[in-house]
């Protein structure tokens, strides 16, 4: 059975169970990096508002012999953990007034998302681009994200150099950055992880990584105060100036994620290659491809306070 089909059936078992009142349809979502998921989402009565459930993860389940029973009895549990039946006023988003004092931006890599860029707004940078969402709050739902597409641009009636600025007002205000030395951080992942397994943590951790581990007293991780897609805080970083104007070094940046980067004072000794494999093992080994920023590496140069690509 193809996923789509097990999708169709899912949703034909959901109808049949909730009953008249509910719609529910099967959708492909392209998420970043071209990475493409399976939900369902169901949407109750008296509600404007619907939680998507990914079913790919259920989908390999149920190909390895899982009884489709027990994952339609899953997927509803969950709808109707996180269900609320709630008919929301969007006028928080549709006036650019209201909505423009939340608008920020992250950094996502620009040729894995040639499909997704046709839809949004976007500002190049390096071989990344800038791209805007609006951050939701609500004491009803907690913390979501609405990604910012042309369509909403038309309504609001603004252009991209316009959106930018406000996003970099916002950023300051709301994402300020923090960076901090990465011993810290490996110490307690290490610690957490070798308390269940550590033979696994041995054998799966790559060699360059290691290696970097060992000169992890010069590494500094540049985020923002939430770390969620802190990798931005690179356009905005005082730290990193100032880092770099302490020990008089220009600076190595390796993209860990959207999330995070971690700078490294160039010594001058270290060969490029390196580091190029370091980012290319932890891309392909430690980080879902959702949230890879980029294989390459970036250098800021603390004369010019300019960030380029390492050729």
């Amino acid at each position: 059975m193809r996923l789509e089909q097990f999708g169709d059936k899912v949703c034909s078992a959901l109808k049949e169970l909730l009953g008249t009142g509910y719609e529910i349809v099967f959708r492909e979502v392209t998420k970043n990096n071209g990475v493409r998921l399976h939900g369902v989402i169901i949407t109750g009565k008296g509600s404007n508002v619907s939680p998507t459930i990914y079913i790919d993860e259920l989908y390999e389940e149920y190909e390895a012999g899982r009884a489709f029973g027990d994952i339609v009895y899953d997927i509803l549990c969950v709808y109707k953990k996180n269900a609320k039946e709630i008919n929301m006023d969007m006028e928080f988003f549709t006036q650019y007034a209201r909505a423009k004092s939340r608008i920020l931006y992250k950094l996502i890599h620009r040729e894995s998302n040639q499909e997704l860029l046709k839809e949004i707004p976007y500002v190049a940078w390096q071989d990344l681009v800038i791209v805007f969402y609006y951050a939701f709050e609500d004491e009803r739902f907690g913390k979501a994200t609405i990604l910012i597409k042309n369509s909403h641009m038309a309504m609001w009636g603004i252009d991209v150099p316009a959106l930018y600025e406000t996003a970099k007002t916002n950023m300051l205000r709301i994402k300020p950055e923090e960076m901090l030395p990465i011993g810290q951080l490996i110490q307690e992942f290490m610690e957490r992880k070798l308390c269940h397994n550590e033979r696994e943590i041995d054998a799966k951790m790559p060699e360059s990584i290691d290696t970097a581990m060992e000169r992890s007293s010069m590494m500094y991780v540049l985020s923002n105060c939430d770390r969620v897609f802190g990798a931005s805080a690179l356009l905005y970083s005082g730290s990193m100036k100032a880092l770099a104007g302490k020990l008089n070094k220009n600076l190595i940046i390796l993209p860990s994620s959207v999330h995070e980067v971690i700078l490294v004072p160039d010594d001058g000794m270290t060969e490029k290659e390196f580091y190029r494999e370091m980012v290319k093992e932890v891309n392909d080994t430690q980080v879902d491809p959702e949230e890879r920023l980029s294989y390459n590496i970036y250098y800021y140069d603390r004369v010019l306070e300019k960030v380029t690509i390492l050729e």
